[in-house]
């Protein structure tokens, strides 16, 4: 039996505008295993956010899923229904949003969000359902958990609310929480108590986790695997230590590049990316960092690479500075790190 819980294969995702068709996902295809904690990171408009609403098939009009599979325990979501989504969702696979102001609501208690959740996937009384749910903000560190909830969304401070987001995500035990973004509205240190919360919940309850964010710094220290998107396709994908330490993509290598390194003495400037993510309406048809890439060859722009995969074959970067062909470039392979890359 396969340990792989969900496998995106070539999935392709648009919005027809009136201005014509918005290609958001351009054919990516990654897998999650079971009881894996797996980061998706990348810039504002990389297309990691239409990546999860794809899963979880929450599109908008006139968003829609134009090809490929999501497979969930063997079986495909895109030919599922919307009833049968609805049974999945919150159920099987369960989701937490950027901003929990606006995903929670704000005329019931929490305790009553956390309760609907479970009274519908899980068919117990209101009762048991309300036991559950103050175990379930026992789980969460709320503190007073017997006070809190009684309590409205307004009546929390944002870690709490985040939190509350996190115990009604968790009340069904889903087989994979989808975070989107869960602690970017929050400060340093209530962030840091957010990843530390669902790090230790991740190991009790075996949940499966995607964790979206633009942050590589955040990825680190919850996940064990990296996807790394840009304009709409999976730039590189590999382990925290492919990822970190022998980057293969010059796109990894700007975001390595522009985070703070705290444990330095020395005053250091951070170095953005230059230029803007491309335009999905009309795709580039090499490779999408190309206007950006310091690296950029006459072939970045014509073709886009395949994907150059290490020698145990688990860390892939669609480069073709990593074509056997091509012309060394001795900053390149500095920041590189060296990996050995074949076809």
């Amino acid at each position: 039996m396969s340990d792989k819980l969900l496998e995106v294969k070539d999935l392709r995702t648009s919005f027809f505008t009136h201005l014509g068709e918005v290609k958001a996902i351009r054919g990516i295809s990654f897998d999650v295993e079971k009881g894996e904690s797996i980061g998706i990171v990348g810039e504002s408009g990389s297309g990691k956010s239409v990546t999860s609403l794809s899963i979880m098939k929450l599109l908008l009009y006139p968003g829609k899923i134009v090809g490929g599979e999501i497979l969930f325990n063997g079986e495909d979501l895109v030919k599922k229904t919307n009833k049968d989504m609805m049974a999945i969702r919150g159920n099987e696979i369960a989701m937490i949003f950027q901003d929990p102001m606006t995903s929670l609501n704000p005329v019931y208690t929490i305790g009553d969000q956390i309760a609907e959740a479970i009274i519908k996937h899980q068919k117990l009384s209101r009762k048991d359902a309300h036991e559950k749910a103050l175990e379930m903000l026992k789980l969460v560190n709320i503190p007073d958990p017997e006070k809190r909830i009684h309590n409205f969304p307004h009546e929390f401070s944002g870690g709490m609310r985040q939190r509350a987001m996190i115990a009604i995500a968790l009340s069904c035990e889903p087989q994979l929480l989808i975070a989107d973004e869960p602690t970017t509205a929050l400060d340093v240190t209530i962030q840091a108590q957010i990843l530390d919360l669902m790090k230790s919940l991740n190991a009790k309850l075996d949940t499966s986790t995607m964790l979206i964010t633009h942050d590589l710094g955040v990825v680190a220290d919850v996940c064990s695997r990296v996807v790394v998107m840009y304009g709409g396709l999976i730039m590189e994908k590999g382990s925290i230590r492919d990822i970190y330490y022998e980057p293969g993509h010059p796109y990894t290598m700007g975001l390595l590049k522009s985070i703070p390194k705290v444990a330095s003495d020395e005053k250091q400037r951070l170095i953005p990316i230059p230029g803007t993510p491309p335009d999905l309406l009309n795709p580039p048809t090499g490779c999408p960092f190309y206007a950006r890439c310091e690296y950029a060859m006459r072939i970045c722009n014509t073709q886009q690479p395949p994907y150059f995969k290490s020698e145990n074959g688990k860390h892939e970067s669609m480069c073709w500075l990593l074509h056997p062909d091509a012309p060394k470039n001795e900053k390149y392979e500095q920041l590189k790190g060296g990996v050995r890359i074949g076809k």
